[in-house]
């Protein structure tokens, strides 16, 4: 499914697991389920010594949107055919 609405520019655990599952790209994930993702897989491109920075934006901590949903978009595609 293709979703050409405006993105917003960062997402934080929430509201990333909540695109994830409007865009399609999973069927369902919780942001439990996002923070086990990114506590637990060496892939995961954001924090430090990684690709991508975490912010602080009030007591949240966000991510850029784009990496995010690709790091997502790659992961379903990997484990779709089953690498």
């Amino acid at each position: 499914m293709k979703d050409d609405r405006p993105k917003p520019p960062a997402v934080t655990f929430q509201s990333g697991a909540e695109l994830l599952v409007q865009l399609g790209i999973v069927d369902r994930i919780t942001h439990q389920g996002v923070r086990h993702i990114a506590d637990n897989d060496p892939e995961w491109p954001f924090g430090e010594g990684r690709s991508h920075p975490y912010w602080k934006v009030a007591n949240a901590t966000v991510m850029e949107t784009e990496p995010f949903l690709e790091y997502f978009r790659r992961r379903e595609r990997n484990r779709r055919n089953g690498t």
